[in-house]
């Protein structure tokens, strides 16, 4: 009597749940990672601060039929060609950010307070400002920052504080953005009469408007490194990156850039490059354009 011997073939899958199905069994599918980035700034040797956003999803993108797996928050830190990119810290939100003027420290803010780090991400302080900051930055020595504060229906504050927390010192009860790069005063953004007004230091610690500009249609806007005179701005009402000089008593605005469809501008240590926030996902991408209007590109 002759015996067939039949070697059996089992395929063995292993099934994960909630994944794909493909003939009754589950296989694995890829994770789909985004990352969207937020409120880059320059730092002295012309790198880009930022805070970022990666969220993972199973099953595809989100938005269709993805499943939300994790969303981490960090701020990060690349070269002017978006290359080179490292997580120096995982935070808790995406917040805006300011490196210092010396270089020796970045910051970020996350709901009421500015969080301040050294440059390799290590904790340094946190400043309770008591409210959302909308806006902030550091003083020209990196020893005090300026910041605006707002809650709708309670304070809405311009303050100075040194760079531990203490002393703070309020300038202003209106203001929606803060700029403080010239040693002598402060751009403070007055967002009820759409003016940008000057705030001059006086004997360190006492603080007086001197000026407004009152044909200057406000929005956010930065003070150019290379001339500390010379405020860039973004206009909220009028199409355009616009310019002005605080050096003149009454100012006539000249437009750099004929376009609006960057936001959070900031303008590079060398003053040739402007980087921002836009324009196709609601500002969860960073752009970088010339002064001069030309080379529009996406870095992220």
């Amino acid at each position: 009597m002759m015996i067939r011997k039949i070697t059996v073939l089992v395929l063995v899958v292993s099934c994960f749940v909630g994944l794909l199905v493909i003939g009754g069994c589950t296989l694995s599918a890829n994770p789909s990672t985004t990352t969207y980035y937020y409120y880059p700034d320059w730092t002295p040797d012309g790198k880009i601060l930022c805070t970022k956003n990666v969220q993972t999803v199973s099953g595809g993108a989100g938005g269709s039929g993805g499943t939300d797996i994790a969303s981490e928050f960090y701020l990060a830190i690349m070269s002017e060609s978006g290359a080179n990119e490292i997580n120096l810290k995982k935070i808790n939100k995406a917040g805006k950010v300011a490196s210092s003027p010396l270089g020796n420290y970045y910051a970020y803010t996350e709901d009421n307070y500015i969080k301040i780090v050294d440059m390799s991400g290590n904790s340094v302080n946190s400043i309770n400002c008591g409210a959302p900051v909308l806006s902030f930055d550091w003083s020209p020595d990196e020893n005090k920052l300026i910041y605006n504060a707002y809650s709708s229906g309670a304070t809405n504050e311009v303050a100075v504080v040194n760079r531990d927390g203490s002393s703070k010192t309020l300038i202003s009860t209106k203001g929606s953005t803060v700029a403080w790069r010239n040693s002598n005063y402060i751009i403070v953004d007055n967002p009820i009469s759409s003016e940008v007004f000057r705030v001059v230091s006086l004997n360190g610690s006492t603080y007086a408007e001197t000026n407004q500009y009152t044909n200057v249609q406000g929005g956010e806007f930065n003070i150019s490194k290379v001339n500390t005179s010379e405020v860039v701005y973004r206009s909220a009402y009028e199409q355009g990156i616009k310019k002005f000089l605080t050096t003149s008593s009454t100012s006539s605005p000249t437009t750099l850039i004929n376009t609006n469809s960057i936001w959070d501008i900031k303008v590079s240590p060398n003053g040739q490059k402007i980087v921002g926030t836009g324009s196709n996902i609601s500002g969860a991408e960073i752009w970088l354009i010339n002064i001069d209007g030309t080379g529009l590109i996406q870095l992220k």
